[in-house]
């Protein structure tokens, strides 16, 4: 099977948008992760629960003198979702754009504007400057050549590090983005290697509290992870990270519920695991772009079937909302149309019907911990027939379990048991609105009028 996906995020501008040169990629062998229901009664197999640690991020890029009363409108949205964590970019263009030449004063001011919103950053550090890059001549070097001289970027990360170690809520640097593509990573996987060597020693120089985080990679290639694991970098970095935009930017046959294909499951996280330390796996960039002839409707439905497919995965310890607002449809950006719309706002900050579903997702499930409890419900048909039906429970710690059943294309009527009791039900819709499911006796919730694509969540209280 093919997969295409989308590599990169600057304009001319010097502005980090994502660019949607498709990078195609060979998968062997068929996706075996989706859970189609070909008979009445939903039999998908679950694994037995995990508990593990659970955390949210936004994401949004600014420039060094960018106007800190727009960025606090940013903030102040951040506030209304109950997400402390910003991930963006610090570029190193914009922080050295002459050898030597340390501009840090703007970026002091943002990350103190993000302490006065209780804001913690976790910055990924990218974008050579022409100086610094290919030969350093100047002469063809681009924001995407891996460093030139690694002493000049040692120098950068340590100096950015140690102008920042007094701020507490920066919490982590990653180490450039998006690696596996040539858009964004114009070397070769030896030198991000040793680019993540000689960063990860800055910032552990300059600041060992920080930790250090993978490049996120496009889609959990096997292939990167193995070569960075097998030669023992995995002592360099505290995260690994990858990206995940099913549905915008991978053709028709990748969808949500196959993305974390058998290579995933298979080789990405035994090789985590034997060949590297455990580090806990995050998805720290995702998004749905809302063009115009995709509804808001479905890019808040993607974030429903995403963030509950996703952390059911018993690895998978974070989500990166990418992004807070939509950019202007005049904006010059290297790609399609399809940057433009991936915001859970639109331009001017009015809220999309996604924002509202992230919002609703977080108060649901950003508790600290959660237990993936898949194989404890039971899902049958009550009426109509069934075509494309999954279902996600999640337990939290106070005891309440989280129900997310959903229908890809089909409208049956179903009921759902539930192996732990419960005293109550409701049931949640995508813009936060909720009643009770009367329909309840304590273990089955009954009459559940499912709708093709569109997810019914429910918070079942002990």
């Amino acid at each position: 099977m093919r997969f295409s996906l989308i590599a990169s995020r600057k304009t001319s501008g010097c502005k980090y948008l994502r660019l949607t040169d498709c990078v195609l990629l060979l998968f062997l062998g068929w996706i075996s992760s989706c859970n189609f229901l070909p008979a009445h009664r939903f039999t998908q197999h679950a694994p037995q629960g995990v508990t593990k640690k659970i955390s949210f991020a936004i994401l949004e890029d600014y420039d060094k003198g960018d106007d800190l009363r727009e960025i606090a409108k940013d903030f102040q949205l951040m506030r209304e979702l109950e997400i402390d964590v910003l991930r963006c970019s610090f570029g190193w263009d914009d922080y050295e754009p002459a050898r030597g030449q340390y501009d840090f004063a703007w970026l002091i001011q943002f990350v103190k504007l993000a302490a006065q919103y209780d804001i913690k950053l976790r910055p990924y550090i990218g974008y050579t400057p022409r100086w610094a890059g290919t030969d350093g001549s100047g002469d063809g070097a681009d924001w995407n050549n891996p460093p030139a001289d690694y002493r000049a970027w040692y120098n950068f990360v340590y100096n950015l590090a140690d102008a920042l170690r007094e701020f507490p809520n920066v919490l982590s640097y990653e180490i450039y983005n998006e690696q596996n593509s040539r858009q964004w990573w114009d070397g070769s996987i030896e030198e991000y290697k040793e680019t993540l060597r000689h960063g990860a020693a800055a910032i552990r120089a300059a600041n060992p509290s920080a930790q250090v985080v993978l490049g996120g990679l496009v889609f959990p290639d096997v292939d990167w992870l193995h070569s960075v694991l097998r030669d023992g970098y995995a002592r360099y970095y505290d995260i690994t990270a990858f990206h995940a935009y099913p549905e915008t930017w991978t053709e028709s046959d990748v969808v949500i519920e196959n993305y974390l294909d058998r290579h995933y499951r298979e080789s990405f996280v035994p090789d985590n695991q034997s060949l590297g330390e455990s580090e806990p796996i995050w998805i720290n960039e995702m998004g749905f772009s809302a063009t115009p002839d995709k509804t808001e409707l479905q890019q808040a439905n993607w974030w429903a079937r995403a963030v509950s497919t996703f952390l059911a995965d018993p690895h998978i310890e974070h989500i990166g909302v990418y992004e807070i607002k939509d950019l202007p449809t005049g904006k010059e950006v290297i790609g399609d149309k399809k940057n433009h719309y991936l915001g859970i706002t639109r331009v001017d900050r009015t809220k999309k019907l996604a924002f509202y579903t992230v919002d609703l997702l977080t108060d649901l499930l950003d508790v600290g911990s959660l237990t993936t409890a898949d194989a404890e419900v039971t899902v049958a048909i009550s009426e109509g027939q069934a075509s494309e039906l999954h279902r996600h429970l999640f337990k939290r710690p106070d005891g309440s379990q989280v129900l997310f059943i959903y229908d890809k294309s089909a409208n049956p009527t179903v009921r759902a048991t539930l192996r732990t009791r419960g005293a109550s039900a409701f049931k949640f819709e995508l813009d936060g609105s909720v009643a009770k499911h009367s329909a309840f006796d304590g273990h089955t919730l009954t009459d559940i009028r499912l709708t093709a694509g569109n997810v019914a969540i429910f918070r079942i209280d002990p």
